[in-house]
Parts: structure tokens; C-alpha cells; sequence
């Protein structure tokens, strides 16, 4: 089987978030698929299942589960298959998503987000260990759906946002599901609007994800639903040494058009090839 190692919304090489993308694994079943994703550890791994020059069937698995979608994994995907160029579509478990490459940038099309409940912000805070006076309330937290579900919390700089901490009682008790995508309104470069992190439950353990597409993707469609337009950076990752660049581009649908107005983008840095014994 192919194997294919790149860094995702990375700047250059180790940087970003690692996928490992398998090719040529059309015999593999669930449960080896689940194996070689608990082998590699990264947050995610990718097998190409079903492919044509410009479409293909992908299955996501972290180390503990399979995911129904996820930003990074689909973006390294297309770049892996397309060579970076030109315009891809992934068929997932959600339905297809585009992905198109535009001047060393790789763009998808998120699915719709599901908006669900405003979280009260004295929950919201003790969900990440911080007070209710850390909660920047500009942004409402909010639960928000796209692919999986995140609790979306804003808080008020970015010494908060290195105080956060997620446990998974904590989360039981409160009765919150999801990862929570923890933002506040700066980032760690000046051309930067926001910073984040997330902590998630990958089927095994709690760990920290250095660049979260379906999470920014939730939180781009939330930003467009309270009336912001325009391009966006947020960045991720700092904290573990992984730093990640993740570009939201905010828009208004044609008149007359319906879907999500709205695009995750970011570059896609090659780091290994081999074969997966």
C-alpha cells in the first residue's frame, strides 16, 4: 500500500497537523483500518478506498474511531491526490466535498453546520477550567455542528487561552458533548485574527490538535451566521510547537443561491512517500 505523510495548513514542513494518507487498500477492513490509525498516531489517518483522476472515496479514522469528516485529513487527501493542483472532490461519509487549489493554497467547501444550543457561560467556562469572567461574550458560546459536534467558547485574550484544560468528567457532568474549539480575538502574529486551541477525545485519550478544519469550519459558519464578511486567519497550534495557519473566507452566496457561503483553507507542506507493509 502507498503511504504518504504530509503536514497540513503548515507553512513549511513540521508544522501544522500530520496525516498519513493510504492508497491502494481497497482489501482492508474496518478493523485494519483502525489498526494502521492506531499505528500512526496522528490525528488522523485517510485511506483512499475508491479513486479516479479527479474523485475519490475516503474514509477518516483517528486513532480510537472513524470520523464522518474532518479539515485537514480532506484537504492533505486532495492535495496527495491531485498533486496540489486544479480542482478534487472527496466522497465522505457526509457527501462529496470540493477542494480546490489556488495559489499554493488548498480550499474546501465545508458541509452545512448545524447550529445547536447557546451554552450558558459560567458552563461553557468551567468546561475548559477558566472562570465566567474569562468568557469574551462578543460571541455567544454556542454548540455547532460540522461533521462533528464542538462547543465553541470565545474568551478574552491569549494568556486565557493558554490557561484553558479539558477533562472528560468535567464534560460528562456538565452534560456538553463534542471537543470544545476554544478562540480568542487575537493571534500570535499581528496578521493574525484569532487564536485557538482544542482539546478532543480521540477514542483513546484526551489530546491537544495542533490544526482543526471541521472545528474552524463550525466556527467560520457561526462568524458568517453573526454577519462577518471578509478573509480571516486563524492560528493554532502554538502551544505544542506545531504552529498552523488555517484561512476562513467568509462570503455572501450569489443571489438567489443556497449552501454554505463559506471556505477552510491552508497549505499542505510534503514531508515522507513509502509503502505500508
Amino acid at each position: 500500500m502507498k503511504l504518504t505523510l504530509v503536514d497540513v495548513f503548515a507553512e513549511r514542513p513540521y508544522e501544522g497537523n500530520q496525516l498519513a494518507v493510504v492508497r491502494d487498500c481497497t482489501t482492508l477492513d474496518t478493523d485494519r483500518m483502525q489498526a494502521i490509525a492506531r499505528e500512526m498516531n496522528f490525528s488522523e489517518t485517510t485511506f483512499v478506498v475508491e479513486e479516479s483522476p479527479a474523485r475519490a472515496r475516503v474514509r477518516i479514522f483517528t486513532p480510537g474511531e472513524e470520523l464522518p469528516f474532518a479539515g485537514h485529513p480532506t484537504l492533505g487527501t486532495a492535495w496527495v491526490l491531485a498533486g496540489g493542483t486544479g480542482d478534487f472532490t472527496l466522497d465522505l461519509p457526509v457527501g462529496p466535498i470540493p477542494v480546490r487549489f489556488r495559489d499554493g493554497v488548498a480550499w474546501l467547501t465545508p458541509p452545512p453546520a448545524e447550529f445547536g444550543a447557546l451554552l450558558e457561560p459560567a458552563g461553557a467556562a468551567e468546561l475548559i477550567g477558566l472562570a465566567a469572567s474569562d468568557i469574551d461574550l462578543s460571541i455567544a458560546p454556542r454548540m455547532v455542528r460540522c461533521g462533528p459536534w464542538f462547543p465553541i467558547v470565545v474568551v478574552k485574550n491569549l494568556d486565557t487561552l493558554r490557561r484553558l484544560r479539558a477533562d472528560r468528567s468535567t464534560q460528562g457532568r456538565l452534560g456538553i458533548t463534542g471537543c470544545p474549539f476554544v478562540v480568542c480575538r487575537c493571534g500570535y502574529h499581528a496578521d493574525a485574527h484569532f487564536g485557538a486551541r482544542i482539546m478532543f477525545f480521540d477514542g483513546l485519550t484526551i489530546r491537544e490538535d495542533p490544526a482543526t478544519g471541521s472545528a474552524n469550519a463550525a466556527f467560520a459558519q457561526y462568524l458568517h451566521r453573526l454577519g462577518e464578511r471578509g478573509a480571516r486567519v486563524v492560528e493554532q497550534g502554538f502551544e505544542m510547537r506545531r504552529p498552523s495557519r488555517i484561512h476562513l473566507n467568509l462570503q455572501d452566496s450569489p443571489a438567489g443561491a443556497g449552501g454554505v457561503s463559506v471556505a477552510v483553507g491552508g497549505k499542505v507542506q510534503p514531508v515522507a512517500e513509502g509503502r505500508l507493509l
